[in-house]
């Protein structure tokens, strides 16, 4: 989580979007890089690199990603290769992924499906 350092490395062509502690967005985000939230976001996030819930973050909208780390809560579907879910982290819904963290006191109150065949492929392009 430490794409928000001064001396992070920005040379790679990788965009980063915040929704800021004092932020509330209402809307789908197509997100073509890694996107952190610390306030609340009502709606979906589709094809994000990384997805970064910090404590005290929120959204409320389904979450398709390479990787999700959640410190804080997604009232809503995960579908990741990669979800890690924090010690005060909570997620209602169902998750897809293909690989997971829980650390204790991490809550999930929906199905989990987890394994290799859970791949998520990001591309640019929607598809029909």
């Amino acid at each position: 989580m430490g794409f928000l350092k001064k001396d992070s490395d920005f040379s790679s062509g990788e965009h980063f979007s915040v929704v800021s502690a004092e932020c509330y967005f209402q809307g789908t985000l197509n997100v073509q890089g890694s996107l952190r939230v610390d306030g609340t976001l009502e709606g979906a996030v589709d094809n994000a690199r990384h997805v970064i819930v910090g404590d005290g973050g929120k959204i409320v909208g389904d979450v398709t990603a390479e990787m999700v780390v959640c410190a804080g809560e997604i009232e809503g579907n995960v579908c990741t290769n990669m979800l890690e879910i924090l010690s005060k982290a909570a997620i209602n819904g169902d998750i897809r992924a293909k690989k997971m963290i829980v650390e204790e006191g991490g809550r999930i109150d929906g199905r989990c499906t987890i394994g290799e065949e859970q791949s998520v492929e990001i591309s640019n392009e929607e598809e029909n």
